[in-house]
């Protein structure tokens, strides 16, 4: 993927953390930017921050990436607008902290819908657009955790293991395509997610946490030079690297570990 300079970079998932510092990467790189979300107001004020630096007024597009007639308009009006997307940051998610047996069925169905279904639906939504021109450039937004098992956190492992084959298998299919995939896998980043998510606070201090600037800079980076798999977390790094290479050992730490941190307070 050549710089990004002129290109149509969509992001979903742009109200906060991640994506509002990836599309304000992408405007600083001078591409133009179109972002989606739920919250108007917050898009409003993303494209309004972008411009007061300088940037081209992004497309705001108010959407739920779970709908998939939501998604299909979404992908008219980027093809109407400005002829199509370059770029596709699937940046949305949802966390759901919690024991699988006690999360209520809505909430597995809105976490599937978005981290997963999102993905999917926003992918069909404009790669045709890039297979007819030749070129484009994917970008699927993980967790290491899309690698590593958690504690609590069945479902949301389950949607990211489903999103990297996703993105594994897609680079395999688009190979000579012109079109580009890049699977970013963070840990833990300084954003409102884990609050939003219903983690318990606490529950992962001791782990070093990155800025979500400095990781949305390693995700355009990866782009622009057409890596395909970008881990910004060191721990993270290392504990799939682990993982891979020693499984039963790797099985018996995670195990040790969780009970560990799922132990009450004071005993």
């Amino acid at each position: 993927m050549p710089p990004l300079k002129g290109a149509v970079v969509v992001v979903t998932g742009a109200s906060s953390g991640l994506g509002w510092h990836l599309a304000g990467g992408a405007a600083r790189r001078g591409a133009q930017v179109v972002v989606v979300a739920r919250r108007r107001e917050r898009l409003e004020e993303l494209a309004a921050q972008i411009v007061a630096a300088g940037g081209l007024r992004p497309l705001v597009v108010v959407a739920d990436v779970g709908d998939p007639a939501q998604v299909a308009e979404l992908g008219r009006q980027v093809e109407g607008s400005w002829g199509g997307a370059q770029v596709l940051i699937n940046n949305a998610g949802r966390g759901a902290h919690g024991r699988l047996e006690d999360l209520a069925a809505a909430r597995v169905e809105e976490l599937i819908a978005t981290n997963l279904l999102g993905a999917v639906y926003c992918t069909r939504a404009f790669l045709p657009g890039m297979r007819r021109r030749g070129r484009g450039h994917l970008v699927f937004v993980s967790s290491v955790l899309g690698e590593l098992p958690a504690a609590e956190h069945a479902l949301y492992c389950a949607s990211k293991f489903a999103v990297n084959g996703l993105a594994e298998s897609l680079d395999c299919e688009l190979q000579g395509s012109g079109i580009g995939v890049t699977l970013v896998e963070p840990g833990l980043i300084e954003t409102e997610f884990a609050q939003v998510s219903g983690r318990p606070p606490g529950r992962f201090s001791r782990l070093p946490a990155s800025s979500a600037a400095s990781v949305a800079e390693r995700i355009l980076e990866a782009v622009e030079r057409g890596h395909f798999r970008v881990i910004p977390d060191g721990l993270g790094w290392l504990g799939i690297a682990f993982r891979r290479h020693f499984p039963r050992s790797a099985r018996f730490f995670f195990r040790a570990t969780f009970r560990r941190l799922l132990k009450p307070q004071g005993t």
